[in-house]
Order: structure tokens, then sequence, then C-alpha cells
């Protein structure tokens, strides 16, 4: 058995060795994931992700898009200035009941990677959404 280790290790360096050069960070984020918290059923609500280029040259954002239909993702701007900052606005309107996780995609133009980011939480029926938050309602 030791041999047959012995032939895949020095694989797995090469393998790491040739890893090319990662864009990651031309790009921050404030944050990877929203937690909306509870929502209740049929009443939308929108968080806000601040993108920041960190590079040294104005970077584009090709296009934006979410997983499924319930999350739609608006950018504020698609050109982005080394040091400056871009909102994007995500809005989820659930059609169920249900604890949900739900991936935003960012495309940069000239770019293979693509971003993701995610917001979750629990949507409550209206009646269950009343007795935990009385206060809400």
């Amino acid at each position: 058995m030791k041999p047959i280790l012995a032939l895949f290790f020095p694989i797995g360096i090469i393998a790491v060795a040739q890893t090319p050069v990662n864009e990651a960070n031309q790009v921050r984020f404030n944050k990877g994931v929203h937690n909306f918290g509870f929502l209740q059923l049929g009443v939308p609500a929108t968080c806000t992700f601040t993108i920041t280029n960190a590079s040294k040259k104005k970077i584009e954002i090709e296009k934006t898009w979410a997983g499924c239909g319930c999350t739609t993702p608006k950018i504020s701007r698609s050109s982005v200035a080394p040091g400056q900052q871009a909102q994007l606005s995500v809005t989820y309107n659930a059609g169920a009941e249900e604890v949900f996780l739900k991936e935003i995609y960012i495309k940069l133009k000239g770019s293979d990677n693509i971003y993701v980011l995610r917001v979750k939480g629990q949507v409550l029926s209206k009646k269950e959404y009343q007795q935990k938050f009385p206060s809400k309602s």
C-alpha cells in the first residue's frame, strides 16, 4: 500500500505548484452571506452587498444573476474604478414557507472567475410571523 501512496503524493505537489495565479484579489466584498433571519411569506426583503475594486485598473461587471427567479440582483454601476465601490442590491421574494439559501453570481468582463454571494433565512406564514414578532405586525 505504501508504494501506491508514494506514486500519488508527488503528483499532488506538481498540480498545486502549477495552479494559475488567482484573480480573486481584484474584487472584495463586505460579506459573502447575508442572513435575512425570519421573513414573512409574500413580503419581499432586500439587502445590499458592497463590492470594492481592489485592483489597479478599472473593472467591468459584465453580468449578475441569481440561481432562481425568487432572487433578483441589481448592480448600482457596471464600471468600477480602482479603490471605488459598487452596491449590489439583492431582493428575495419567497414563494413558499421554507428555510432557504440562494446564490447570486457576479462575472467580471475579461475574467473566467465567477464570484458567488449568498442570502439565507427562513420564510414563515403570515400567522407564524405575527406570532413570533407581534410588534412588527
